[in-house]
């Protein structure tokens, strides 16, 4: 069991671009689908079987409320994305309608109740290796791969794509695959006692994982890690506080260094941000937004024109409407407020709540809601430490 968590852990987000970067580099693009579509099977198989494993925490979690209200809302957009292929407007979808609910299913749904299945305490160690492994490996084969760049000054990984031609990986994922090794391995190293091999192991996952950073040179990713990052100051040991808080300092100029040395255009897409309305995004809430206005109860359709707005409480309210959105709102509240709790009682569980931040950050900008990974797998880890948290409390009454 302890193999297949860490399975569906390390191919949960950053394991799952290392097959895809082997693809990409050897110039088989053609084969990335032959590659997804049985790993995402396979995840979905290893999902079902540790659920069926812990079924009985499922129907026995005093929070089963808000796991009924997480299906429901699939239902529905389900049953939207159904209205959407139907709809009279050719070209409505990016992609064949069949692959939203496989999506939804394989990357949200059934990680989300497997993970809230799990006894928590006993294979947390195993979850946040299969995060912090999957990193560092995606680290090393993208600084292999595509770490000349930063000396070339390319700015940016996909505009390389423009001078030569050549596929790559998708900068934003990078990007965000790097914020979250750098905020996993720095957990670790603040939080946790480790011995000194693994330490070495988790300072290359820190230096490879702000490469991916500077060759994605994603906005989103900027603000997530300042998100996440006072939190470190915040939970650490009282020792470490004033530490940590000489050391932020200190780094500052190190890494603006970096960002200038390697040629990373992230200063830059921060500076144009007002000027370029955030890569778009606000010329597609606001396209959102109005269909949302013209279907406030149900919402109307999924993507308008192919195009989804890249901002998840945006779309849940454009594809799913109020009806949609109050059977999902319940569940991210109680996630974060749940979440919040843990922390303070255990300041172990820290990483779980750096992982929400840095989905919540990711899906607020970035990425369709159908593969929001990041955001309710750590909120499914949440509502599984509140069983083991009300059994224990039992026993001990």
């Amino acid at each position: 069991m302890r193999r297949l968590i860490f399975l569906l852990s390390f191919f949960a987000y950053s394991g799952y671009y290392v097959g895809l970067a082997i693809i990409y580099a050897t110039g088989l693009r053609s084969l990335s689908r032959i590659y997804s579509l049985p790993l995402r099977i396979s995840l979905g198989i290893i999902a079902m079987l540790i659920l069926v494993r812990h079924i009985k925490n499922i129907f026995t979690n005093p929070y089963k409320k808000y796991i009924t209200l997480f299906i429901i809302f699939w239902f529905i957009y389900f049953i939207k994305v159904l209205m959407t292929q139907n709809s009279v407007l050719p070209g409505e979808l990016a992609r064949n309608w069949v692959e939203y609910p496989f999506y939804s299913i394989t990357f949200v749904i059934l990680p989300f109740l497997a993970f809230a299945s799990l006894p928590f305490k006993k294979y947390k160690n195993d979850i946040l290796n299969g995060f912090i492994y999957a990193g560092v490996m995606l680290g090393i084969l993208t600084t292999y791969l595509y770490g000349s760049l930063l000396v070339r000054g390319i700015g940016r990984l996909n505009l390389i794509t423009y001078e030569t031609g050549e596929d790559v990986l998708n900068p934003l994922s990078l990007s965000y695959s790097g914020a979250v090794t750098i905020i996993l391995c720095l957990y670790k190293l603040i939080i946790l006692k480790v011995p000194p091999k693994e330490k070495i192991i988790l300072w290359a996952g820190i230096i490879f994982g702000f490469i991916m950073f500077l060759l994605g040179s994603s906005r989103g990713s900027v603000v997530a890690l300042l998100l996440t990052l006072p939190l470190f100051i915040l939970y650490s040991p009282a020792k470490k506080k004033i530490q940590l808080t000489f050391l932020a300092f200190l780094a500052v100029p190190v890494i603006a260094w970096a960002i200038t040395a390697s040629g990373s255009s992230i200063i830059e897409r921060i500076g144009g941000t007002a000027e370029d309305e955030g890569g778009g995004r606000g010329t597609l809430w606001d396209i959102a937004l109005d269909h949302f206005f013209e279907y406030p109860i149900f919402g109307g359709r999924i993507e308008i024109g192919g195009i989804y707005p890249h901002n998840f409480v945006i779309e849940i309210l454009m594809a799913t409407g109020i009806v949609g959105f109050l059977f999902i709102l319940p569940v991210l509240i109680k996630g974060f407020v749940t979440g919040r709790r843990r922390v303070i009682e255990d300041k172990e569980n820290l990483f779980v709540y750096l992982i929400l931040m840095q989905g919540f950050v990711q899906h607020f900008f970035t990425a369709g809601f159908y593969t929001s990974t990041l955001l309710f797998i750590p909120i499914a880890m949440f509502f599984s430490m509140n069983f083991n948290a009300d059994i224990a409390k039992k026993q001990r009454g």
